[in-house]
């Protein structure tokens, strides 16, 4: 039987997909050999994984010898798994020194980062204190109990974690109100 016929418009065929070739000795089989036979790849030198690594640090390691990125928060040397990318050393070569994880989910977000170069981590980004929070947290005062129409008393919301409020409402315990204590006291 003939291959049916195309009707009306040209067929455009499809984009290719810009892959490289890997060296031979560069697959995902040997990356992983060398994975388990090397116990040294993140080059720690016996180091601990540290959990306080800067951005402005991360930013000094751009080189191909000396690679790191940064993915989901964690800090990796990814100079040794260059060459094995099936993508291509260039790709990652872009992303040295920096946070890779926007890239890294919007084309791989299947790939366990665990089980391919979770060996390579040198450890956590150290968390960025917000500025703000501190003086927020300071200055709260808490909302006065509301009333509702039938005339119980909704307690006031809870100050958030780690904020110092006087008294159980926000304010001076002896400014309460007869009726405030006995809606509070139930």
């Amino acid at each position: 039987m003939p291959p049916p016929k195309r009707v009306g418009g040209s067929a455009k065929a499809p984009a290719p997909r810009n892959k490289q070739g890997l060296r031979k000795g560069f697959g995902l089989t040997d990356w992983m050999q060398l994975l388990r036979a090397s116990p040294n790849l993140a080059q720690r030198q016996g180091g601990v994984i540290r959990r306080d690594i800067t951005k402005e640090e991360v930013k000094q390691h751009k080189s191909i010898h000396n690679g790191w990125m940064i993915l989901n928060d964690k800090v990796y040397n990814i100079a040794p798994y260059l060459h094995y990318h099936p993508g291509g050393a260039d790709i990652l070569v872009k992303c040295l020194g920096r946070d890779g994880t926007s890239l890294f989910m919007k084309y791989h977000p299947w790939v366990n980062v665990e089980g391919l170069i979770g060996p390579l981590l040198l450890g956590y980004l150290k968390p960025e204190a917000p500025e703000d929070e501190e003086e927020e947290s300071a200055a709260y005062i808490a909302p006065a109990a509301q009333q509702v129409k039938d005339g119980f008393a909704v307690p006031a919301p809870r100050p958030p974690a780690g904020s110092k409020s006087s008294g159980l409402l926000g304010g001076n315990d002896e400014d309460l109100s007869e009726e405030d204590e006995v809606n509070l006291s139930g």
